[in-house]
């Protein structure tokens, strides 16, 4: 059942007609945790603006009896996902629900056909329609399989009967939110004849993020690089260890460090050249604070995704007066004009990536980017983002009624 477990962060009540909203995600009430903390966060934000919050997490669902990630999310999810907010709505009354994942389709389509009053919107952490274009080419580019035998006789099967999913998303839902825009066109490009409105609504950065005094992007600080990040085959690290690898051997001025999982840190580490592994900084999953720390010891933040949604490492990293150098992709072809608030680069293009720190290294305007990136950063509070998704739930509201 929905629970209310969320802190409120002390911001002030903004008069208004509240909305009642309901919020769904496989995930736990986790602040501090990729999807988790952006669903935190944002209930939290959208209570702080004076509306009622309900929430239904991953404990809420009971316990996960497939254990296989696609067909979990093929079969068991959409129906968790339906068994709870048909007990929700039950219940209570709500203008909006809103579900995160396309297997919330199940849901659209079920209080549609009952005739729910309120809208019903679906919210993408990360388009996977838009990453199953993308990678397939940067796996053979890469030399690393997608999937090995016999995994690989089910995956297109399961693939392409989730990719479906999306079409009743499309179909049912009221409206979708999504982390950029790349995410936003491609839906728009997928469903060209569709209608359904989809707004592009960024994260935000917490404020445990923002209250810190923002250091100066000090000489020091340059010639360190830091990479936070899962060691999934979508956040580029096997791109990122040849970016390392080369300018390692180019310069010795520089220092890394790399924040992963613990098996993260042993899979990064066999990428590297034997000659270099020395100079990196491994570091497993630490606290919050720990890593706060870590990102002010730092100057230039790497981040060679290959496709992802809102890259909240990196506007973060931006948050800490870091110069990030960055994909031309996903959240960061949003946040970053280059040599404005920091660099991007074409994906996958090791020798942009070397020559755009090398240029950060040496470039007497570093200091300027870092600082604009901070300012940059600083205006995108989650109190922004749910105010922004407030406005978008009453236009569909209007729309509706």
């Amino acid at each position: 059942m929905p629970t209310q477990g969320e802190i409120n962060d002390g911001w002030s009540d903004v008069p208004r007609q509240p909305l009642r909203i309901l919020t769904v995600a496989n995930v736990p009430p986790d602040p501090n945790s990729g999807a988790a903390g952006t669903v935190y966060h944002t209930n939290s934000a959208f209570r702080c603006l004076g509306h009622t919050v309900d929430s239904i997490w991953a404990d809420d669902l009971g316990p996960r009896r497939i254990s296989h990630g696609n067909l979990h999310s093929l079969l068991e999810q959409p129906r968790n996902y339906w068994r709870e907010v048909s007990k929700a709505v039950a219940c209570h009354e709500y203008d909006v629900v809103m579900v995160s994942q396309p297997q919330g389709y199940l849901v659209g389509r079920q209080l549609k056909r009952q005739g729910f009053p309120g809208v019903i919107v679906n919210r993408s952490h990360g388009l996977e329609l838009r990453a199953d274009a993308a990678l397939p080419k940067w796996h053979k580019a890469l030399g690393v399989p997608q999937n090995r035998f016999p995994r690989n006789l089910f995956s297109k099967p399961l693939q392409s009967l989730l990719t479906k999913q999306w079409n009743d998303i499309v179909r049912y839902m009221d409206g979708i939110v999504v982390p950029c825009e790349m995410d936003r066109l491609f839906l728009k490009d997928t469903y060209p004849k569709d209608a359904i409105p989809i707004r592009t609504i960024h994260h935000g950065v917490s404020d445990s993020i923002l209250s810190r005094s923002v250091l100066p992007f000090s000489d020091q600080r340059r010639n360190k690089i830091l990479h936070v990040g899962q060691f999934s085959f979508f956040k580029g690290p096997h791109v990122t260890a040849q970016i390392l690898n080369h300018l390692f051997a180019r310069t010795s001025k520089l220092s890394m460090t790399w924040v992963t999982s613990p098996d993260g840190c042993d899979q990064a580490r066999r990428l590297i050249s034997s000659e270099h592994r020395s100079r990196i900084r491994w570091v497993p999953w630490t606290s919050q604070e720990e890593l706060l720390d870590i990102f002010d010891e730092h100057g230039i933040f790497l981040f060679p995704t290959l496709c992802e949604g809102a890259a909240k490492s990196a506007l973060e990293a931006m948050a800490r007066g870091m110069c990030v150098v960055a994909s031309d992709d996903s959240g960061t072809h949003d946040y970053i004009k280059d040599f404005v608030n920091g660099r991007v680069c074409p994906v996958g293009d090791v020798d942009a990536f070397v020559s755009a720190i090398l240029d950060v290294v040496s470039d007497e305007q570093a200091p300027r980017m870092a600082a604009a990136a901070a300012n940059y950063a600083h205006a995108k509070t989650w109190r922004v983002c749910g105010a922004e998704l407030e406005g978008f739930f009453r236009e569909l509201l209007a729309k509706k009624r």
